[in-house]
């Protein structure tokens, strides 16, 4: 499926790509990879990575994500001379990359206040925060074109941590809603759905096929996050991204392109 984008260079499989096209298939059983931080000299300054061993790893690969910075990870056997090799190599891409990630997420998401405007499913709906809940709970109704939020205290903590519940409980409607729109172009069967939060990934396709979808869609355009429920339906077939899987997508998404396009351009702005 289409992830989170994180910044990517490929040791040597050409020049790096900062925020490529990521998809995500069926999820494998995987063996737990062993990590450790270490720390090197790159374009004349320390930089702290993470090195991760991993046994389905089939090549040397850089990541750079907001959370944990660079990892490095290796097929089992690598040598430490050729970690070093490569992080000379891509010395320039990594320093640019982990600035500009730092950069990125310095910026703070807009304080939450009474008539701030929330995308919900595609559609826009004014905040309408109150106080007067009982200590511990909320009380969330859309009305019209309005969100009325009723909480305890109207602290920014409260009023995320309140509106994030109230997300995620619309996102199993929604996502069953979605689901059964999109899945009339296949008619395929599924297992269980569930609603996550995925640090690295939009939704997901086990070998069960079970499907897991990130809340945070709910934030996307329609027509995104359907891109995101076909994709995940279209695995159910075809559990890799080849020609057939594509193919499949564009049956029952034809502008699938354009919506995968806008999520790795705008992802990182799906939150509140």
């Amino acid at each position: 499926m289409d992830k989170i984008p994180a910044a990517n260079g490929e040791g040597d499989r050409g020049a790096p790509m900062a925020y490529p096209p990521a998809e995500s298939g069926r999820t494998a059983p995987r063996t737990p990879p062993t990590a450790r931080t270490c720390s090197s000299v790159i374009a004349g300054a320390a930089v702290t990575y993470t090195l991760r061993v991993s046994a389905r790893a089939r090549s040397l690969r850089l990541v750079i994500r907001p959370a944990s910075g660079l990892e490095v990870v290796v097929p089992r056997g690598t040598p430490a001379h050729e970690v070093e090799r490569v992080l000379r190599d891509k010395a320039r891409w990594i320093t640019r990359t982990l600035a500009r990630v730092a950069r990125e997420s310095a910026v703070m998401a807009p304080a939450l206040a009474d008539g701030s405007i929330l995308a919900f499913v595609g559609r826009p709906l004014q905040l309408a925060i109150r106080t007067g809940a009982p200590a511990g709970r909320f009380h969330a109704a859309i009305s019209g074109e309005t969100l009325q939020l009723t909480v305890t205290r109207d602290t920014q903590e409260e009023v995320r941590t309140a509106l994030e519940a109230w997300y995620r409980r619309q996102a199993a409607r929604v996502f069953a809603e979605r689901l059964a729109v999109c899945n009339a172009a296949y008619g395929f069967s599924y297992g269980r759905v569930s609603i996550r939060e995925q640090k690295s990934r939009w939704g997901s396709c086990s070998r069960r096929g079970n499907l897991n979808f990130n809340w945070r869609l709910l934030l996307a355009p329609l027509p995104v996050l359907d891109y995101v429920v076909t994709h995940e339906l279209a695995h159910l077939k075809e559990p890799n991204h080849s020609p057939r899987f594509w193919a499949l997508v564009a049956a029952a998404c034809p502008e699938y392109q354009t919506q995968r396009r806008w999520l790795r351009q705008h992802g990182r702005e799906l939150r509140f």
